[in-house]
């Protein structure tokens, strides 16, 4: 087996997708575990991925921000040359990304057949969109000719102490004790299509109480404000505020704290199936089968079959048959039902 001292991998997409190439970083130590493995990723997906041993060097690239133009494209480009990378590999099929493992001046670049410009690696493969996120990535290492039965294949990320211990000193002054059953809610996204009513939370939370006697989180970020505020004003038994209080580098450590967690099909349930946590996650626009469902082994999925659907790779901003009966008909007796079947509640 060739042996690689020095490994960069480019993965700058959307906080979900980059908990989903986790098995690919830990593949590729686990082969070269003499290896250096620097990861390029956005300045989110460095927060999400802080702590993972398997990463020698993490690089934040800011694409829309202070890495933007031509000018900080070529200091990027000398800063990784320097690095004189043996392997470099990306599953991310933009131009930008094409053009930054070529000029990286690594010999060996394995890629997509699908990406752009896909000739400027020196091996690519195809992309099985039949198959999971997961094992899309993983294909990448063929060309490597590993012994794919010893891949790693579910998502990890790690909880650190330091972030377990604000967590707890949070929750502790929301009245949360560690004998409390916990349930998280994510009802957030960057896509309008892709989040299920807030009054359906709503509903769902005052369930959650009434039948399991639990402590109801609402997770997510500044941006899920909105949908926050519009779950407290509807539910009688009030959920515990969480939104915006954490940061990204803590939010695995507030969805481990919980029993289950229930969303959309967003960012927090690929965090929950990294971190071992049964996921109930509600798809509308989008379809498990594109292969971004969240990657566990209690994962239950909640949606419609309608000839409709699925209408768009990430979920348009409004229904565009202005029905929006992918979210509007799903229930929240089809969401207990599913929480039901994880089997972690009694």
């Amino acid at each position: 087996m060739t042996r690689f001292k020095k490994i960069l991998i480019l993965q700058t997409a959307f906080p979900g997708d980059i908990v989903l190439t986790t098995p690919f970083f830990r593949s590729i130590k686990k082969f070269y575990p003499d290896s250096f493995i620097t990861v390029v990723t956005t300045p989110q997906g460095k927060e999400i991925l802080q702590g993972i041993s398997d990463i020698s060097t993490l690089i934040a690239y800011d694409k829309r921000g202070r890495d933007k133009g031509l000018l900080n494209f070529i200091k990027f480009v000398k800063k990784l040359r320097k690095e004189k990378f043996d392997l470099t590999l990306s599953p991310h099929l933009s131009l930008r990304t094409s053009f930054l493992l070529f000029f990286s001046g690594s010999s060996l670049r394995i890629g997509y057949r699908e990406a752009s410009c896909a000739f400027l690696y020196t091996s690519t493969v195809a992309r099985d969109m039949s198959t999971h996120e997961v094992d899309r990535i993983l294909s990448l290492l063929g060309p490597l000719q590993l012994n794919e039965s010893e891949l790693e294949k579910y998502p990890r990320l790690p909880v650190s102490d330091e972030a377990k211990g604000k967590v707890e000193e949070l929750l502790k002054k929301e009245g949360l004790s560690h004998s409390d059953t916990v349930i998280g809610i994510a009802p957030g996204s960057v896509w309008g299509t892709k989040r299920w009513m807030a009054e359906g939370y709503g509903e769902l939370v005052d369930r959650l109480v009434e039948k399991y006697g639990a402590k109801v989180l609402l997770i997510g970020s500044p941006a899920e404000r909105e949908s926050g505020d519009k779950i407290l004003a509807i539910a009688k038994h009030k959920p515990v505020d969480m939104i915006g209080k954490t940061r990204l580098s803590e939010l695995a450590a507030l969805v481990s704290r919980c029993s289950l967690l229930i969303g959309n099909d967003s960012a927090p349930g690929h965090v929950a199936a990294a971190t071992d946590v049964p996921v109930v996650s509600i798809f509308g626009p989008t379809s498990p089968s594109f292969g971004y469902a969240p990657y566990g082994k209690k994962v239950e999925i909640v949606e419609r079959e309608l000839s409709c659907r699925p209408c768009h790779h990430h979920g348009p901003m409004v229904c565009p048959k202005e029905h929006f009966r992918c979210m509007m008909d799903i229930t929240v007796e089809d969401v207990m039902r599913a929480v039901e079947k994880t089997g972690t509640l009694s």
